[in-house]
């Protein structure tokens, strides 16, 4: 059974308050019930007859002919306090008489029984009248038949008309609420006499005793063993009492058995825990020099393996590269004569459709299935798409070879920003958005930089490490595909005459403070485990660090973004700062190259 949440000195008085007012609600609830069925009774009763009373004086005073007296009749129906409405209609639903003059003469149904035009014409047909009671309650009618004035010729009337009587119960309702609620009231006392005598009896009986034994329960809890629960009587209470006492008695004697035998083992631990420190301190000495010889192999071991895969796949890309690219020169090349050609063939086929009119059928025929008109305008656009396309390849193959530098895997001079566009054409499926991120705009605020003596390749796989990261905390950060824009933005630039600065910065959420000083240590990684292998910046630091003497720091703002800047010397061989080349004659010279 589920433990109770409330102590009984709260609970059995709630129970009592909870029972006592829902009992009093379902008395108020029956006598409110029981006295509108009394009111609604007694007014059915007196609109029943006032119904047959009424209907016969006025079947009488029509009979006589005696109009006058049938107005007073229903004018004397204003003495009926509860009677709200008296109305007489004709056969043919029109109003003859009222208690209010200005419905005379109107339609059923420009009066208050509008939509009692079926019960009208079934009381006519039955000539019996009906007690009806509104849907809110608050309203009776009484509806009875009402033979006119006999027309000449006639033995018996033909016309039939209809009395109609409406009862207020309003006020006869709230008359009886209030009685109703009186004989409540004395109800609910007697019922709160009831409960607070029941109360006293369990707080004497239950509630007091229970609080002894609780009591003598948590200052038992608390390391009093002496403590003992003094509850007389023979009842459940005094049992559990009794069997507490003895337990108590039982415990605190083992207790003090037990304090005896810990003095003794504390003794034993002690000299025992001395032994253990000194052994400790030793194997903890022999655990960091281990773990610091690990720590270097596995650094060593990531470093050779991941140079290994930039190798195969330098190779890889450099050998694919230069596969696809005499290839697509050649096509690229035949082009821009294949569209000449078609533009002068089709200029000849139009000089023969001008100069030769005749009418052949077969040639008719072949123009119409082949549509020559749209088959002219749709070729050369081809064309030209094809053109775009071979341009597109070439781009990308110049890109590749870029990133790979197979062939300038010493330390030469190069120009970093071809590196950078290299290394964002190959990532640029990733900047493409999703249902989850908006496509990343890439911002370029280059420099005049001049070429700069270092390892392209591995710079390469600098910016690529930088740039996946920076992709990775946008995709991360939740950024609202609808409202933000997601966004890298690269600035290259000269500092001190003897050094380039590279910045790659990101608005994505940041990273903690608490992370920053980490974020360059091999192996270290905030992303959930398979995902990353915390190897990425701290290569690319050792690249710029040991490799080219330079800097690589990381300035982050929580919920702004990061930008990491890499540092590097110009070298005595750059001295002149050349401008900036753009991807077009980057592409001019690698076909001189490959050509």
């Amino acid at each position: 059974m589920k433990q109770f949440p409330f102590s009984l000195k709260f609970s059995i008085p709630a129970i009592l308050l909870i029972f006592g007012t829902v009992l009093v609600g379902a008395i108020v609830q029956r006598e409110t019930v029981q006295s509108f069925r009394r009111v609604e009774k007694d007014v059915s009763d007196n609109a029943r007859f006032a119904g047959d009373r009424l209907s016969g004086m006025l079947e009488y005073l029509y009979r006589r002919g005696d109009v006058e007296q049938a107005e007073v009749a229903i004018s004397k129906m204003r003495n009926d306090v509860n009677l709200r409405l008296s109305v007489l209609y004709d056969e043919k639903n029109r109003v003859l008489l009222a208690t209010r003059y200005e419905l005379r003469d109107r339609a059923l149904q420009n009066t208050p029984a509008a939509n009692r035009e079926l019960t009208f014409t079934q009381v006519r047909e039955t000539l019996s009248g009906q007690i009806l009671l509104s849907e809110d309650k608050q309203k009776i009618w009484a509806i009875y038949p009402v033979p006119l004035k006999m027309m000449p010729g006639e033995l018996r009337p033909s016309r039939i008309g209809t009395l109609w009587l409406e009862y207020d119960l309003s006020l006869l309702k709230q008359r009886a609420l209030r009685d109703a609620l009186q004989r409540s009231l004395s109800a609910a006392v007697g019922l709160g006499i009831f409960c607070i005598a029941i109360w006293f009896f369990f707080e004497k009986t239950l509630t007091r005793r229970a609080a002894k034994l609780v009591a003598a329960s948590h200052n038992f809890a608390k390391g009093e063993l002496s403590i003992r629960a003094k509850i007389g009587g023979s009842d459940e209470l005094a049992q559990i009492a009794k069997a507490f006492n003895q337990m108590a008695k039982r415990i605190q004697a083992d207790t003090e058995t037990l304090q005896a035998s810990e003095i003794a083992l504390k003794q034993a631990n002690e000299t025992l825990e001395n032994r253990v420190r000194e052994r400790t301190a030793s194997l903890k000495e022999q655990k960091e020099k281990l773990e610091q010889t690990l720590q270097e192999l596995q650094q060593a071991q990531a470093q050779l393996v991941q140079q290994e895969k930039m190798s195969s796949l330098g190779q890889l890309v450099a050998g694919i590269a230069h596969e696809i690219n005499n290839p697509v020169n050649f096509i690229h090349g035949n082009i821009t004569h294949t569209i000449e050609y078609a533009e002068d063939l089709l200029k000849l086929i139009e000089l023969y459709r001008y100069h030769c009119r005749k009418y052949v059928p077969e040639i008719e025929s072949k123009i119409e299935e082949i549509d020559l008109d749209f088959l002219s305008q749709d070729l050369s656009k081809i064309l030209t798409s094809m053109k775009v396309g071979t341009e597109r390849i070439r781009n990308i193959v110049l890109s590749l070879r870029t990133f790979s530098r197979m062939d300038e895997s010493e330390f030469k001079t190069v120009d970093l920003h071809a590196g950078i566009d290299s290394t964002l054409l190959i990532l640029q499926h990733r900047f493409r958005g999703n249902n989850k991120l908006r496509a990343i705009e890439i911002v370029k605020e280059y420099g005049m930089l001049p070429l700069v003596d270092c390892f392209a390749g591995q710079l390469n796989q600098v910016f690529m490490n930088i740039l996946a990261n920076g992709i990775e905390a946008l995709e991360e950060s939740r950024i609202n595909p609808e409202t933000d824009s997601p966004q890298i933005r690269i600035r290259t630039s000269v500092i001190d005459k003897g050094w380039v600065e590279i910045a790659i910065a990101d608005n994505g959420m940041g990273i903690p403070e608490s992370v920053q000083p980490q974020i360059f240590n091999p192996f270290f990684t905030t992303k959930p485990i398979g995902k990353g292998t915390g190897m990425g910046l701290a290569i690319a630091y050792q690249i710029v660090t040991e490799r080219h003497s330079g800097k690589l720091r990381c300035c982050s703002t929580p919920g702004k973004g990061t930008e990491l800047i890499i540092q590097i010397q110009i070298g005595k061989k750059s001295s002149k700062i050349e401008p900036f080349k753009s991807s077009t004659r980057m592409a001019k010279s690698w076909d001189d190259k490959l050509n």
